[in-house]
């Protein structure tokens, strides 16, 4: 079958590389945003699904937009794809590509649809402390994340994963299974339902803005939800004495003095920081304008 293949961040490369070895998949394209500027020194550098696919020797479009864009869709056609597959791709979709498919546009979708739908669903399940999420297999139309669904796959999230543990286990998931979601399509075997629209709930992007914490108002709980959430991106921080203080390791504690919440203690030699609700062990801090310390080195440095 011939298989088109959308999408740009490092979640989406473990799909191509399944794609591309696949003896009964014949990937003819993948399409991916275009390079971008990236660090201080704004380096214009490629997506990391266009690095596997030129490394793999697949062909690779970057257009600036699809909409409006008849060039593209008439290249789209002549590939005659059986599908066309979204993975994080970072674009809507015109309805006039979607149509392109001799089978079916799909997307795979990083929760358990119609829960979360939007475009932080793997950071969402953490911030709530969800104890399951998964991927939807589903046939892409107009709407955000409102496509019937082809399959649903679970996955327990463990107590320790970050937004980049769970993403790199979903992604692998997903990519092991894509090659054989598509052949029961293509095959018959596999037919789409419709979502339970009444079950559907949403999530917006994450933005720098969200990764302040206010232990005064926030449990340790919720805090340690939240860099779980955001670790490696963007990072949670707190102010202290008018800076920015990054929390890059913490964990809860259960038996801990009573801490005013939004105060530091060195008891029994660890640094805690008291919360609304429960105290949270500081591991690993990074200091404005510093490089990243252990608790240890910020008890003797910096409080006072």
């Amino acid at each position: 079958m011939n298989v088109i293949f959308f999408g740009t961040p490092d979640f989406a490369v473990p799909f191509v590389k399944h794609l591309a070895v696949d003896n009964e998949i014949e990937l003819a394209a993948v399409v991916t945003q275009p390079d971008k500027p990236i660090g201080r020194k704004q380096v214009m550098t490629p997506p990391p699904v266009k690095t596997i696919a030129m490394d793999m020797g697949i062909p690779v479009l970057q257009p600036e937009t699809i909409k409006g864009n008849p060039d593209f869709l008439t290249l789209i056609r002549k590939l005659e794809p059986d599908f066309i597959i979204v993975v994080a791709y970072g674009m809507i979709l015109p309805q006039e590509l979607l149509s392109i498919p001799t089978y079916d546009c799909i997307n795979v979708h990083a929760s358990l649809l119609p829960y979360y739908r939007g475009a932080s669903p793997i950071q969402t399940s953490l911030l709530h402390g969800d104890s399951e999420t998964g991927l939807s297999f589903m046939s892409m139309d107009q709407t955000l994340d409102t496509g019937d669904l082809y399959l649903l796959k679970k996955i327990s999230i463990k107590e320790d994963d970050t937004q980049e543990t769970l993403s790199k286990r979903l992604a692998d998931l997903g990519a092991t299974l894509l090659p054989s979601v598509l052949k029961d399509i293509y095959d018959g075997v596999l037919t789409p339902l419709p979502q339970n629209e009444e079950k559907a709930t949403y999530c917006s992007k994450i933005e720098k803005t969200d990764a302040l914490i206010n232990p005064t108002s926030m449990t340790a709980r919720e805090i340690y939800n939240m860099l779980r959430a955001f670790t490696p991106w963007p990072g949670i921080y707190m102010v202290y004495k008018g800076k920015r203080l990054k929390i890059l390791e913490a964990h809860p504690v259960k038996e801990s003095p009573s801490i005013k919440p939004g105060t530091f203690s060195t008891h029994d030699k660890k640094l805690l920081l008291g919360t609304k609700e429960g105290i949270l062990k500081l591991v690993t801090l990074q200091p404005e304008g510093k490089k990243a310390i252990t608790a240890h080195d910020f008890m003797n440095g910096f409080l006072s």
